[in-house]
């Protein structure tokens, strides 16, 4: 394309976007919004990194953007916070648009400019409007989501300006290749001595057995000692690997696409610590390379993996070997559901996202597919074949569709961590199809620049771009409406969780969180019938007995509420909802005495989060058994837990104050 064509197409791609998103900036905070960003205590300071490296140490530059959202906007305006999504969005899409660019050629090295340019723009355009990306755009907990297919775009898109370097001048591939190697050599020492220190060191902490500072100098010392003696042994083999001295003119364009590299490498370590999803970018790499630079030699892309491709391997299983020897786990330390059972579930999951890939309707915040459980059914087992099926044709394929073998591989590799063997709490989410959709634009752009060109060709028309390019543009004339259509739902949390409904009539989470939305819009009849709803759909649910309790508490059916509580209590005896709300009911009837024990049993159940028992205990002691010594120790505990910017902190201040002079 000439430089005129790319920044009209780049202009289009951002004004489309700008047109798709920004009239629902205003849309309110939704679902995971409240919880994990308004309320989440770690992101209110900034400045402050231990703690959110503490909270989460795979999301730390996700979890720091939001804490500087909330520290330059509050938590009571959405639309700034959304905005960043938008623009997030929109440098993915001109990050696509770029690295496809760089890499149509490789995959199509016989096709003509306009055939190769109808695949790199139409492939961004479909990414651009497609529908599933709301959840990762208007959501702003999706934010995790399109942050970390931002760095593995500009990853790959470096990564391709490298292998363009080195592969016009096998001169400066040849010396460029050596220092790798070199560097390699170095980076392998330091991992291994890592290995041979941390291993030890971070049981023996996971375990409580050393404190973690102390942990820290021994393991640096360790390290440092170890490397102290590698560098004695292997001087003259380090010496030995220097890489030779080559024109000016080579080092000149070594450096560039040294640089390359190194930009490569920092936007795949940025990724590393905003979403787990972007360590799939070395094997993403490697299908690069294997497909498209190495022009499907696998014994080529192989060596890469002990060249340039090493840096991005060996840390991440560094990293995952020292998580195991530590904790025993890679993904969670708690069994969601067994390892069989969530890879037949995501076998009939990911074809119902291929399906909304290609026909986006019905889309939801919620899908409440079901766990499949012992062996499934023959829709498991259909929809598992399918999907071999397909990665077989597309690896068979590898030579005669190369883009369309890349995007599906990129697509598949992309939902390996959320659907595979590591089972997360939700069988399905939307915004968990953000990074597979560069793989799966790139395999539509070959669909319509593919087949569909060489179809208009062989039918003896004399422009194959405009048959070829009308069908994409009705295609994304589709998608453009159902884009529309969906976003306009995020409007209106009631309207949104009123769709999850339409399409998940049956789902007992889907009721509670409409419930929930009535409860904080003070509309307790209709938050008792969602949740009363909701409860008879999962009846040994104790969070739902406690919910719905309270919305009976508050429209005066005290009897119906206790009754609930105590069955919540019954199904989970530290439960602690139900205990304060039960202790409460007890307290407006005089009943201190059991009022006291129940929040007594709430405090054990949960000693250092418990506000709500605290507090009440607190009040007891202040205003009806005017025990001041109990009543200070409670409200101690109390402000302890509570959240600084709470407007109840004051007033328990003050009572402290009063308490305690």
């Amino acid at each position: 394309m000439s430089r005129r064509i790319v920044w009209t197409v780049a202009l289009v791609l951002t004004a489309v976007v700008a047109a798709l998103y920004l009239p629902v900036l205003g849309a309110p905070f939704e679902y995971d919004d409240k919880v994990e960003i308004l309320q989440n205590r770690v992101l209110r300071t900034p400045g402050s990194f231990v703690p959110i490296w503490e909270y989460n140490p795979f999301r730390v530059l996700l979890l720091y953007s939001f804490s500087w959202d909330i520290w330059a906007w509050g938590v009571l305006r959405p639309a700034p916070y959304r905005f960043e999504n938008v623009i997030i969005h929109a440098v993915c899409t001109l990050l696509l648009f770029a690295w496809l660019r760089r890499l149509v050629p490789h995959l199509a090295p016989s096709w003509g400019e306009e055939r190769r340019a109808l695949l790199t723009a139409g492939a961004a355009l479909v990414f651009a409007v497609h529908p599933l990306a709301i959840e990762s755009v208007t959501y702003i907990s999706g934010r995790s989501s399109s942050l970390a297919t931002l760095f593995v775009l500009l990853s790959l898109w470096a990564w391709m300006g490298y292998a363009d370097r080195v592969t016009e001048d096998p001169a400066v591939g040849r010396w460029l290749a050596a220092r790798v190697r070199r560097l390699n050599v170095g980076l392998g020492t330091v991992l291994g001595a890592g290995l041979l220190v941390g291993l030890p060191i971070s049981w023996m902490v996971a375990n409580e057995r050393i404190a973690s500072g102390r942990a820290i100098a021994i393991g640096l010392g360790g390290a440092s000692a170890l490397l102290a003696v590698a560098a004695a042994v292997g001087a003259d083999r380090w010496k030995a690997l220097t890489p030779a001295k080559v024109s000016a003119e080579t080092q000149a364009a070594a450096n560039k696409a040294a640089n390359s590299l190194a930009v490569s490498f920092l936007a795949f370590l940025l990724g590393a610590v905003t979403k787990e999803i972007a360590a799939m970018l070395p094997v993403i790499l490697f299908l690069v390379e294997w497909l498209a630079v190495q022009r499907g030699n696998g014994r080529a892309a192989l060596d890469t993996l002990r060249g340039r491709l090493f840096p991005f391997v060996s840390i991440p299983v560094f990293l995952v070997v020292l998580r195991v020897g530590a904790y025993g786990y890679i993904a969670s330390p708690t069994t969601i559901r067994p390892w069989f059972t969530n890879v037949l579930t995501q076998a009939e999951v990911v074809p119902h996202y291929l399906r909304l890939w290609l026909l986006p309707f019905p889309q939801s915040i919620y899908h409440d597919h079901a766990v499949v459980t012992g062996l499934g059914t023959w829709v498991t087992w259909l929809g598992f074949s399918g999907l071999v099926a397909l990665l077989f044709v597309a690896a068979r394929w590898r030579r005669l569709a190369p883009a369309a073998a890349l995007g599906l591989w990129v697509a598949a590799i992309a939902f390996a961590p959320t659907s595979s063997i590591f089972a997360l709490k939700e069988t399905m989410v939307e915004h968990r199809t953000y990074l597979p959709s560069v793989g799966l634009a790139l395999a539509s752009g070959w669909v319509f620049a593919g087949p569909v060109w060489s179809l208009a060709a062989w039918m003896g028309r004399t422009r194959p771009l405009l048959h070829a390019a009308l069908p994409l543009l009705l295609w994304c004339g589709g998608l453009i409406v159902g884009n529309f259509s969906y976003n306009q739902l995020w409007k209106s949390e009631e309207a949104l969780w009123s769709n999850a409904l339409s399409v998940n009539p049956d789902s007992p989470d889907a009721w509670r969180y409409l419930g929930d939305l009535y409860a904080g819009q003070g509309r307790w009849p209709d938050a008792d019938a969602a949740l009363s709803k909701a409860l008879k759909l999962r009846p040994e649910d104790p969070e739902l007995m406690s919910k719905l309790g309270r919305t009976k508490a508050i429209n005066l059916d005290l009897p119906a509420a206790e009754a609930l509580f105590r069955q919540a209590a019954s199904v989970d005896a530290c439960h602690t909802p139900a205990l304060n709300n039960l202790a409460q009911i007890l307290r407006l009837r005089g009943d201190l005495s059991n009022a006291i024990d129940l929040y007594t049993d709430s405090v054990g159940c949960a000693p250092t989060e418990n506000y709500i028992a605290q507090r009440a205990l607190g009040d007891i002691y202040y205003s009806e058994l005017r025990d001041r010594e109990k009543a200070g120790h409670h409200y101690t505990r109390a402000l302890e837990v509570l959240d600084p910017a709470s407007p109840d902190a004051p007033l328990l201040k003050q009572r402290l104050l009063e308490l305690t002079w």
